[in-house]
């Protein structure tokens, strides 16, 4: 049976897009991420590590934050700034949380002007759990 050239290159692109859909199951298990302002930043929560990433992707002055409160006994708070502008490399910021099962964090994104602007685009606020569940 002969296969025609664009079978196989349909057959290959269904292959790949696959691939890439997957993903490694340690990782995703791990990463919580907001979505609900994914066209003006990203920001995730990485529980392999304890890490928030934090993303810019508009051009327009303002810094993209994630503010963070700890959920595990010790009543930290903190948040987290990609100051270089946008569609640079994400800035990580790497915490030590206190592992447990019913240990997580809350996380809100959004942008401001300076370290003292009014927050703009805030997103829902999300659960990363410490300990990957």
């Amino acid at each position: 049976m002969r296969i025609r050239p664009l079978s196989a290159v349909a057959a290959l692109t269904i292959a790949a897009a696959g691939t890439l859909l997957a993903g490694t199951p340690a990782s995703a298990a791990s990463k919580t991420c907001a979505v609900d302002q994914g066209s003006v930043y990203d920001v995730c929560f990485d529980a392999d590590g304890d890490k928030f990433i934090v993303n810019d992707l508009r051009k327009d002055g303002m810094r993209a934050v994630v503010k963070w409160k700890a959920m595990d006994g010790s009543g930290r708070v903190g948040q987290c700034a990609d100051t270089d502008g946008a569609f640079n490399a994400a800035k990580v910021c790497d915490y030590d949380f206190k592992e447990g099962p019913q240990n997580y964090v809350l996380f809100t994104g959004f942008i401001q002007e300076g370290p003292r602007g009014a927050a703009q685009f805030i997103s829902y606020t999300y659960t990363g759990y410490i300990s990957a569940k």
